[in-house]
């Protein structure tokens, strides 16, 4: 039966988050997609026919606030309003299993420093501090003071918060579990730094290390904008025009004349009108290569689901920090291993070899709800995955972007291994989906309009960006 459900990247709090109500935006108002998803969802948890303890667990399985550029408070208060509808259900268990992604990664901060105080009361001559929690351990992993106000306000009691991964096994399998940031490279920018300094590469880091180094860099440049000094409404306005080509096109120049003019005014020749010509293309090129780099992550990726970039970094994390911390917890390589994450903002699933590890991975990806550019022929959407009592996993793909201004309503994915448990549960999950058609049909034409609300909403973002063009050489 249904044990854990698995949602990430609700981004609550960001400009096109489905759960931002457009066109008012109060974050205390349910969006319709909200609304929706939670009669949706209540009426395929009803047909689990479990209830009170044994009610099914939900994974936040990492950012679930959006604290990049967001302010703080709409965004808790944006969670809030879709938690409480997902507790108003009457299908959840009151505990919940969370793991911080890196647009809400200081929830793990504020997590991790409570741990260290708590270290440091039992042993102040000589603390031992941890930077990451186990994965697979039955004992609870820590704390966050925000996610748990947030939850508890919505209903929820206890929350257990894991970090970098959380993962559930018995005697067959292992399901592993990541937000997916430590996938790309440039969330493990400090790791990299410092093995290029040291002059010796590590031929293999763990799970801990890259948590520990690279702390202060995902908070700094991933959550940390929404509590500066209200510049968190600007720098989204940017972001969202570096999201299309001639958005970020535009913004570039803009930079570019005002780094220009900078250097101009320190440099000789100051006056001379070709060198601050060519400052100013040296200048976007600059721009092109550092913040233009963002733009090619997974998350903007728009069509396919993992890049190959993507997939070498996945295989990379699994045959390495994720394989060292399963042979540290378990002992022993699971045969059958399952992988689920999210970050992407793309739901798919697919095989995948990876080093050091018996068999190929059945990897999940959890999707996003927000859309992130103007375009909808893209691979975006969001997806629940779902683990039964024996860890059998399969996939609800909620919704995808619209296809001819069409969603496709709620359906099952599962990557079976052929077992009479994988297809005792993927039966069952298709009885559950069948006897709630009704409320996800209502879902996806719901989401259809929320997502081309958005789309009109990022297009004029860009439209209103100023034209300035650089002079000409």
């Amino acid at each position: 039966m249904l044990k854990y459900v698995c949602i990430s990247d609700l981004h609550a709090g960001a400009l096109t988050s489905l759960l931002t109500d457009l066109p008012d935006s109060d974050p205390s108002v349910a969006s319709p997609v909200t609304r929706a998803f939670a009669a949706a969802f209540g009426a395929f948890l009803s047909r689990t026919i479990r209830g009170g303890k044994d009610a099914p667990q939900l994974i936040l399985l990492g950012d679930v606030l959006d604290l990049q550029f967001s302010d703080r408070a709409a965004a808790a208060a944006s969670a809030r309003t879709f938690l409480s509808a997902l507790w108003e259900t009457n299908g959840l268990s009151p505990d919940v299993i969370a793991t911080a992604g890196n647009h809400d990664h200081a929830l793990w901060t504020d997590a991790r420093l409570a741990l260290e105080a708590n270290e440091f009361k039992k042993k102040p001559q000589g603390p031992e501090y941890r930077s990451a929690t186990p994965a697979f351990s039955e004992e609870p992993g820590a704390q966050s003071r925000l996610l748990d106000a947030v939850l508890t306000s919505a209903g929820f009691g206890r929350v257990d918060l894991r970090y970098p991964n959380l993962g559930f096994h018995n005697a067959e399998r292992a399901v592993f579990l990541h937000h997916g940031h430590f996938i790309e490279t440039e969330y493990r920018l400090i790791s990299a730094l410092k093995d290029a300094l040291s002059g010796m590469p590590r031929t293999s880091i763990t799970a801990e290390d890259l948590a520990a180094e690279n702390a202060g860099w995902i908070d700094f440049a991933w959550s940390s904008f929404g509590d500066a000094a209200g510049l968190g409404g600007d720098a989204e306005r940017l972001y969202q025009n570096m999201l299309t080509s001639t958005g970020f096109r535009r913004l570039s120049r803009r930079w570019a004349e005002k780094l220009a003019d900078a250097l101009g005014e320190a440099l000789p020749m100051s006056g001379n009108r070709k060198v601050r010509d060519v400052l100013g293309l040296l200048s976007e090129v600059g721009i092109d290569t550092t913040l233009g780099r963002f733009r090619d992550t997974e998350r903007y990726a728009e069509v396919d689901a993992l890049t190959p970039g993507g997939r070498e970094g996945l295989a990379w994390y699994l045959g390495g920090p994720g394989r060292g911390q399963i042979d540290a917890e378990l002992k022993e390589l699971p045969q059958d291993l399952a992988f689920v994450f999210g970050h992407t903002h793309k739901p798919f699933e697919a095989r995948l070899a990876a080093p050091g590890l018996p068999a190929p991975v059945r990897v999940y990806n959890t999707g996003g709800w927000t859309l992130n550019g103007p375009r909808l022929d893209n691979a975006e959407g969001a997806a629940m995955v779902l683990i039964d009592d024996d860890l059998n996993t399969a996939s609800v793909r909620l919704f995808n972007t619209p296809r001819n201004g069409k969603v496709v309503p709620a359906h099952v994915e599962m990557l079976s291994n052929g077992s009479a448990g994988e297809q005792h549960f993927l039966e069952d999950i298709h009885d559950w989906l069948d006897g709630s058609e009704r409320e996800w049909s209502n879902l996806a034409e719901i989401v259809c309009s929320a997502y081309e609300r958005r789309q009109a909403l990022l297009l004029k973002l860009t439209s209103d960006a100023p034209r300035r063009t650089l002079r000409a050489v």
